[in-house]
């Protein structure tokens, strides 16, 4: 199905950023239960003695309620981690847009970011009209197509428009290779500035179009990229598709007035996961399914698990927490994301011994490691064995600890 995807934004392993399978630019395929198998009904469970379970020195009691941002830099980022619940992802508009691109995530919580993302005159123009934040999701259909959708928050509409106007320009001018792109026209939409632009990647013989595009509606740029190998319709097309889809998401987020009191864990979930030391933007957080799915490795079959298992609520900190609707849900989780390990020939690693369900594999670079914990599904992943071991015991006391 969707384990999580990592990559130099975030963290989860059915998700991009615990970084298991599917990274790069392949599709990981899941194994997802048959409809015959999803039911939540499972047989009662091994009893778990936490006593016998080496946390090591990771916290085993859930941290106080953590309140609001009180820094309007930690409560942009925060409130740029809400956005991802209501930017669409590239599957939306064509669903062979699901293999992994780029970062395939971005929280984006400067204007400077967006130099990950194209011409640095793009990120200068965005930055001069205010941009607060924002969230992009980039897939492909490998050797054919990719899309970055990109969706940035200005101060006020007006503001939007300028930014779209001035960083469509800026596309404009930067020749890439040695060619400058050429204004083009998006279908049903005249408000876009975009530009187009024929790129052939070092050592291959195919060529794409390439558009970039930007559109205002309200106090959001909708930022798109596309390439695409059959040509310059089809890739404004698939902005136009974008656009078409994105518009009516936005319109339903609410974005914070005061950025200091954004709350960090409006239902205590995060609270209740082990918490990452390192500084990434998409961790700490949780997640809407909707917003999740940006973060996995098969963000279509994660729409499905998703569902089947009544799942509410991701949330990324050292290790990812899913919240579902009952034991047997949690169960089904686990066994997705093991069968999908095992379907990319992920070799089989010990497990924790006093964890009856859990399961543990060899990645190429690290351990990766799930169980279930109730209603709950955990994910943890280390370069090294016993430190995975002790992420999910302590993950699984913190949250069965009454």
């Amino acid at each position: 199905m969707g384990r999580g995807l990592t990559f130099g934004v975030v963290g989860a392993c059915a998700l991009i950023v615990v970084g298991c399978g599917g990274s790069g630019g392949g599709t990981s395929t899941s194994a997802m239960p048959s409809s015959s198998s999803a039911s939540s009904t499972a047989a009662p469970r091994p009893v778990v003695n936490p006593a016998l379970l080496d946390v090591g020195r990771y916290p085993t009691a859930p941290r106080p309620p953590l309140g609001v941002a009180g820094d309007p830099a930690l409560g942009a980022v925060s409130d740029a981690q809400h956005l991802a619940d209501f930017v669409i992802g590239p599957w939306e508009v064509d669903e062979k847009l699901v293999g992994t691109y780029l970062n395939s995530y971005y929280v984006l919580n400067s204007a400077t970011v967006l130099k990950q993302l194209g011409p640095e005159g793009i990120a200068t123009a965005a930055g001069q009209a205010g941009m607060i934040n924002g969230f992009a999701s980039a897939r492909q259909d490998p050797d054919r197509e990719a899309m970055v959708n990109a969706v940035l928050h200005f101060p006020d509409p007006a503001a939007a428009t300028a930014a779209s106007k001035a960083m469509g320009e800026a596309a404009a001018r930067q020749a890439i290779k040695g060619i400058t792109p050429t204004v083009v026209a998006v279908p049903g939409h005249t408000d876009a500035v975009a530009s187009t632009y024929p790129f052939t990647p070092n050592g291959s013989t195919k060529t794409s179009a390439t558009v970039r595009s930007f559109t205002p509606r309200g106090a959001y740029v909708f930022m798109h990229f596309v390439q695409s190998v059959d040509g310059v319709d089809r890739a404004t097309g698939l902005v136009a598709k974008a656009i078409d889809a994105q518009g009516p998401r936005i319109d339903e987020f609410t974005p914070a007035g005061d950025l200091g009191a954004v709350p960090l864990d409006p239902t205590g979930l995060l609270a209740k996961t082990l918490p990452a030391a390192v500084s990434e933007p998409a961790k700490n957080a949780v997640y809407a399914t909707r917003g999740a799915e940006h973060f996995q490795s098969n963000p279509l079959a994660s729409e499905t698990l998703f569902s089947d298992t009544g799942t509410t609520e991701v949330a990324m900190g050292n290790t990812n927490v899913y919240q579902t609707k009952d034991d047997g849900a949690a169960i089904m989780i686990i066994n997705a994301f093991s069968q999908e390990m095992t379907s990319d020939g992920m070799a089989i690693a010990d497990t924790v011994t006093a964890l009856p369900d859990s399961h543990c594999y060899a990645l190429p670079q690290a351990f990766y490691c799930v169980a279930p914990a109730g209603r709950y599904a955990i994910e943890a992943r280390s370069q090294q064995l016993a430190d995975v071991h002790q992420q999910l015991s302590a993950q699984y006391v913190m949250l069965t600890a009454k």
